[in-house]
């Protein structure tokens, strides 16, 4: 019995400290004792069910990057326990304490004013730099998202992240109003003369259902929106994993060394720097060869059945074409139930011909035009490098062509090498040696790729 442990989702936002030492008594008298607080859960051990008392107290040289055994610590905890509590373990600035239920040891903590300026210094302070640095971010990916670009909509992530980002961001602002609150109402009382007001257990529990339950929520669906990607391409969730990833496992391995190993805070900062370098050159390195890898997986000898498509061969309307690559990467989401990029290279009579073909396939014409403007405008911006604006082109539009096409919208590069239609819910992007005037191409591409439109209303 005495070994038994288990571990219980934590989930109390830092300024419910006094409700954590009445959850830690409860859980006492029902036969649990802490061992140790993490982020997402606690650690709890099994005893004889007893009464204890416990104490959560906010020692203002903790923090998230501090040794969790400093001289400054050691020196507080020493007197913690002269007071008569006995220390367990700190998680950031808290620190928990116990007592036997029937002892009678003096408070930590017995001005309220006082206790309440360490609290705004530490908790209040912390609580606020996470909100502005989630609102930077915010700001950053909300820029990204909005106007929805076509990328948002062929790709699981990409749809989830774009519509549910939102939510997600108002329910992480929660625990920093929820502060911002508390430490307004404390103020107010001090000044008044009148007590703080101390949050309860339910009401605490109730913070906790209202908060983490959507978040949770949220993060289902993500974890299953980069499944579904990763069934259809790899490549792009392993390499916008890769970053996460390897930030996360230096990140914990950081935090652990300075919490378990380091003594002094100033090395803190040398070790951050060393792990963003680590973080930095690994990334530099792995990442190139990963893509490497992943792009092999694309080379196939025929596109799947299922997928509306045309070969060099059909085009130039010979039986004497060579394959030299095909590559083909397939997608979908929600809005977008099939997406396709194409690539061949043939030989035909001795010359090398290209294509590539963008094939997108939505639920309304309104995802489709909306895909349709995202390739354009990419097209006319071309790629950020060095610097330097590169592979920019002129889009032109020709109302014959488009009449030939009976496309809905039409647009072309100046060279006449690359082509966007769009057509009821279908979008075509073609590039390459393709004659897009030639009517037998015209044709064959039209009753291949748009002989099921839905048109418009």
């Amino acid at each position: 019995m005495k070994n038994k442990t288990k571990r219980v989702f934590w989930g109390f936002f830092s300024l419910d400290y006094k409700a954590m030492a009445e959850y830690l008594e409860e859980m006492a008298e029902k036969g649990w004792m802490l061992e140790k607080v993490g982020r997402i859960t606690a650690k709890f051990r099994a005893i004889e069910p007893r009464k204890l008392k416990f104490y959560v107290d906010v020692f203002k040289e903790g923090g998230p990057l501090t040794p969790e055994e400093t001289e400054e610590s050691e020196e507080y905890r020493k007197l913690c326990q002269e007071s008569g509590w006995t220390f367990i373990t700190s998680q950031d600035y808290l620190q928990f304490f116990y007592a036997d239920g029937d002892s009678e040891p003096v408070p930590i903590q017995t001005d309220e004013e006082i206790e309440q300026k360490i609290v705004e210094l530490t908790l209040w302070k912390s609580e606020l730099l996470g909100i502005f640095i989630l609102s930077l971010i915010a700001v950053w990916v909300f820029f990204r998202l909005f106007p929805i670009s076509d990328t948002n909509l062929i790709s699981f992530t990409g749809f989830t992240g774009t519509f549910l980002f939102p939510v997600l961001y108002t329910f992480s602002a929660i625990p920093a109003v929820y502060s911002i609150i508390r430490i307004i109402k404390a103020r107010k009382n001090i000044k008044r003369g009148l007590p703080i007001e101390k949050p309860t257990l339910k009401s605490a529990r109730r913070r906790i259902m209202a908060f983490h339950v959507p978040v949770r929520l949220i993060a289902l669906f993500y974890v299953l929106s980069i499944i579904g990607d990763a069934f259809f391409r790899p490549d792009i969730v392993s390499m916008a994993l890769l970053g996460p990833g390897v930030g996360l496992t230096i990140g914990f391995g950081l935090r652990y060394i300075i919490k378990k190993k380091s003594i002094k805070k100033e090395n803190s900062v040398l070790y951050v720097i060393i792990a963003m370098i680590i973080a930095v050159v690994f990334i530099n390195i792995v990442g190139p060869f990963v893509l490497e890898k992943n792009e092999e997986i694309y080379i196939t000898d025929s596109i799947p059945k299922g997928y509306p498509a045309v070969s060099i061969e059909e085009i130039l309307n010979t039986q004497h074409g060579s394959s030299i690559q095909r590559e083909f990467k397939p997608g979908m989401s929600p809005v977008t139930p099939k997406y396709y990029e194409y690539f061949e290279k043939s030989e035909v009579n001795g010359s090398v011909k290209r294509m590539r073909i963008k094939y997108y396939k939505t639920i309304a014409p309104y995802f489709a035009e909306i895909i349709f403007n995202g390739i354009t405008n990419d097209i006319e911006k071309g790629f950020k490098w060095h610097g330097m604006t590169i592979f920019n082109r002129t889009i032109i539009t020709d109302d014959e062509l488009k009449s030939l096409w009976d496309a809905d919208n039409l647009a072309l590069t100046e060279e006449r090498d690359e082509i966007t239609i769009q057509k009821g819910n279908t979008v075509l992007h073609l590039s390459g040696d393709i004659d897009f005037n030639d009517r037998q191409t015209r044709e064959l591409m039209i009753e291949r790729f748009f002989s099921d439109v839905q048109l418009k209303n």
